[in-house]
């Protein structure tokens, strides 16, 4: 039991993420451009299912998408969170045997995808467009949707190590899964649907130990123009170990703080998970 727990710590969501797939702006986004075209697809799944005095199962699945040619680059990325189980409705500290008769409820559901195109000026400077999409009632979310344009530049590129940073422009669209209060200013036409403008700025890095073992860590702020309170810090670290040519071990932590969460949810969520990718090409 305690192994499943643990298990279960690791792999399941502790609250969904509400923002945008952290891990699209991975340290190899600015990467210089390539000379000769260049296809990578990969598979991403962990999960985890207890049963016995306690009964849930969660599962985290990702696909991971990405072609390189001459001086462009398309990346396509989509993935899903859920998790479900038996509820301690009684807040008892123990399933009882209605309990256990009882459906299970959700846990965690959200699903999530994005598109990217770079154009690269130079070796280590690119401008890109992207657009993405995230169902996530959780965090209060019926649907966002977002289109971004920016700059991204390379600012270290060596065998084992990689740095870059992007600036670039977010208009989001968020569609919410209860109304919002009256008298909040800044919803429009609706009151469960409003516009963000944002700034955006963001990190990336990636360094490689051995030719096994990997660390990447992804950090972006997004700041609402019209509501400079309205921030958002997005981070995506993770701990890669090579099993073979094909299957990696991963350890991934997702954070994201909104200072203004839709009304009635938390500031802070975060994922922690154990996950196999599997390099398909």
């Amino acid at each position: 039991m305690l192994s499943s727990l643990l298990a279960v710590a690791l792999a399941t969501p502790l609250a969904s993420a509400q923002d945008d797939l952290a891990s699209f702006s991975a340290a190899d986004q600015a990467t210089e451009k390539v000379e000769k075209p260049d296809t990578d697809l990969s598979a991403e799944l962990g999960g985890a299912l207890v049963t016995g005095n306690a009964v849930y199962y969660s599962l985290n699945a990702s696909l991971a998408f990405a072609h390189k040619w001459s001086d462009n680059k398309l990346a396509i990325g989509a993935g899903a969170n859920y998790s479900a189980g038996k509820a301690d409705a009684d807040a008892s500290g123990t399933l009882s045997d209605a309990e256990r008769a009882a459906d299970s409820q959700e846990l965690a559901r959200k699903f999530f995808g994005d598109a990217r195109y770079d154009r690269y000026l130079t070796q280590k400077d690119a401008l890109y467009l992207w657009a993405g999409a995230v169902h996530d009632p959780f965090a209060g979310y019926e649907v966002r949707v977002h289109e971004q344009l920016g700059y991204a530049r390379t600012l270290v590129a060596s065998e084992s190590t990689k740095l870059g940073t992007e600036v670039g422009f977010d208009w989001a669209h968020e569609f919410f899964t209860e109304p919002q209060a009256e008298g909040n200013d800044f919803l429009e036409e609706s009151d469960t649907y409003e516009n963000v403008l944002a700034g955006r700025v963001g990190v990336t890095f990636s360094h490689a130990f051995n030719e096994n073992v990997s660390l990447s860590d992804t950090a972006d702020a997004y700041v609402n123009v019209m509501q400079p309170e309205d921030v958002r810090l997005l981070n995506t670290a993770a701990l890669n170990t090579k099993l073979s040519n094909v299957f990696t071990l991963k350890l991934s932590n997702q954070l994201t703080f909104d200072n203004v969460p839709v009304e009635g949810f938390q500031k802070l969520d975060q994922t922690t998970m154990v996950t196999f990718v599997a390099s398909i090409f």
